[in-house]
This record gives structure tokens, sequence and C-alpha cells, in this order.
């Protein structure tokens, strides 16, 4: 079953959207539709990458400023959620993102994923990783083309 389905199975009316809204989110953010990803955030939304906080997006424009300039070079982004519980404020999902860059390396990644829900908005987005393991797998002409990039 789905785990979307599943979550929204065992959850309150409430608790329904806000699992449906996170469901949207990931399919645009499995898309790599930045803009659309940004548009579910409040004006004062937060995207916190725990091993990375000083990188934090806030608000919509920077939540989509923030993952098109992190997540580039890629074909393909799928997200392999498998875990998904939530109420009517917070989601929490388990997923292994797989970075497929266009020179043909796949990087896998087990992230926990906490979206704090406002009013239909994602108020805060916390993704918990391991730096060290997403670093080893980086191809190192994605490594180079960033560092060209920063100057």
């Amino acid at each position: 079953m789905n785990p979307f389905d599943r979550a929204r199975s065992l959850a309150t009316p409430e608790a329904r959207a806000s699992i449906d809204l996170i469901e949207a989110f990931f399919q645009k953010l499995e898309a790599m539709d930045w803009g659309a990803v940004g548009g579910f955030f409040s004006e004062d939304g937060a995207y916190c990458d725990e091993p990375a906080r000083e990188m934090d997006g806030i608000g919509p424009a920077g939540v989509t400023a923030k993952l098109a300039k992190s997540i580039v070079g890629l074909d393909a982004f799928p997200m392999g959620i498998d875990t998904v519980v939530g109420d009517a404020e917070r989601v929490t999902t388990r997923r292994t993102e797989e970075w497929h860059f266009s020179t043909g390396e796949v990087l896998k990644l087990p992230v926990l994923c906490i979206h704090e829900i406002e009013d239909g908005k994602i108020k805060r987005w916390h993704e918990f990783w391991n730096m060290p393991a997403f670093v080893a797998q980086l191809p190192k002409s994605w490594l180079e083309a960033r560092a060209r990039e920063a100057g």
C-alpha cells in the first residue's frame, strides 16, 4: 500500500488534509519543480537542513532559491518514501532520495523529514540526514562544478 494511503487510512479528517498536502509537496519535489515546492510554504516558513543549518531557506522565494542552488545537475530525483505518519499539525516521513546525476552516478540518501503545518501551509520543513555519507557519494565532477560556480 502507498505509504500516504496507509497514513490517511489511520488519520483523522484534519490529519488527512495535512497528509494530502505533504504528498502533493513530495510530488513537486520529485519533479524538481522548485517554484511549486516553494509555493507550499508560508511567508515565514523555513526549510531547515539540520546538517547544514547555515543554508536554511526562508519563505517561498528562499526555499525555491535554496533548492535551485543545491539540487542541480540531476536527470531524476525519486523520493522512495516508505513511511508516513501524521496529525493535523505535523507529518513525518522516512525516505531514500536518489540523486540521478547526468553523468550516470546514483547517490542514495536516507532522510527523516518532519513538516510542521499551519493554516494549510508548511511552516517548517526539517530534514535529518548524514552529511558525511552524502558527501562521500557525490561525483567528483559535480563537486568540481559547484566549486567553479562558487568562484
